[in-house]
């Protein structure tokens, strides 16, 4: 499977379960949890596209294994940086449910797992 097919899978699954937890805050504590909850499941799909799109590019300029594994470094880092730059913002902003926020993202990381559990080959 290309990396473009199973980051799409990644991202559909992310944004399923950010929207079945999205429900659920919204029903438990009202609207603003609900659309914390969204704003952690689409900080969570946006991570996963950026590497994606990211290390694609840089992937597809490379032939050497080391290069591209790079890339792959370069891409996550970078990740972990736009991530952390976007929960510190959307935990201020939603302040009041940064519960709702930060534990929707945790569980659409849960998302990498099924994936993988799943045939990717």
């Amino acid at each position: 499977m290309s990396l473009r097919r199973v980051a799409l899978r990644v991202i559909r699954i992310q944004m399923a379960i950010g929207l079945i937890a999205a429900g659920i805050w919204t029903l438990s504590s009202g609207p603003g949890a609900g659309l914390a909850a969204v704003s952690g499941a689409g900080i969570s799909a946006f991570m996963t596209f950026y590497v994606a799109a990211r290390w694609r590019l840089r992937s597809a300029a490379e032939d050497e294994p080391k290069a591209i594994l790079g890339a792959f470094y370069r891409a996550q880092m970078m990740k972990l940086l736009l991530g952390t730059l976007l929960i510190v913002t959307a935990v201020y902003a939603f302040q009041d449910e940064a519960a709702a926020l930060v534990t929707t993202l945790a569980l659409t990381l849960t998302a990498y797992g099924l994936v993988l559990l799943g045939d990717i080959d």
